[in-house]
C-alpha cells in the first residue's frame, strides 16, 4: 500500500511539473539573447618577435612557436609586464602530422592563448628552454608588445 502511494505521488509530481494535471501547458522561458560585439582573434609567430600587435578588450592573441618536446625543450613565459592588460588564458603543445615514412623526434609548436582584458599596452616576452637547465642561455627568445584600445 506504501508503495503504491509513493507511485502515484511521483506521477502527480511529474505531471505537474509538466503542467499537465493542471490542464495548463507546459511552457519554456523566453530567454532574451545577449549579443556580444564579435571578437577578433590575432594570430603571430617567431616572425614577429620583438614587434607590436594592435587589438581591442575581449580579443584574443594567440602566439605560435615551433617546439620539440623530444629535446626537452619548450616555450615558457619570462613575464607579462601588464597582468591587468593581458592575461593567459591557456597553452598547449601540438603534436606534428603523422608522416609517412614516420620521423622520430619530429617537432611540432606550441600554442599559447592570451586575453586582452582592458586598454593599456603590456609586453609578453618568452623563452625557449629547459626547465632543469637553470643557468643556461635560452635556446632561443619571443617577445612581443600589445596594445590593447
Amino acid at each position: 500500500m506504501k508503495g503504491s502511494r509513493l507511485a502515484v505521488m511521483f506521477i502527480l509530481c511529474a505531471l505537474l511539473s509538466a503542467g499537465i494535471a493542471c490542464g495548463g501547458k507546459s511552457e519554456t522561458p523566453t530567454l532574451t539573447p545577449t549579443t556580444t560585439p564579435a571578437h577578433t582573434t590575432v594570430n603571430v609567430n617567431a616572425s614577429d618577435s620583438s614587434g607590436q600587435v594592435n587589438i581591442s578588450v575581449g580579443d584574443l592573441l594567440i602566439v605560435k612557436l615551433d617546439s620539440n618536446k623530444t629535446t626537452g625543450y619548450s616555450w615558457n613565459i619570462s613575464s607579462i609586464s601588464n597582468t591587468g592588460v593581458i592575461a593567459k588564458v591557456s597553452d598547449e603543445y601540438i603534436t606534428p602530422p603523422p608522416s609517412d615514412p614516420p620521423m622520430t623526434g619530429q617537432g611540432g609548436y606550441e600554442k599559447w592563448t592570451f586575453e586582452a582584458l582592458e586598454a593599456g599596452t603590456a609586453n609578453i616576452s618568452m623563452k625557449y628552454i629547459r626547465p632543469w637547465e637553470t643557468t643556461a642561455e635560452p635556446a632561443e627568445n619571443f617577445s612581443i608588445t600589445v596594445n590593447v584600445k
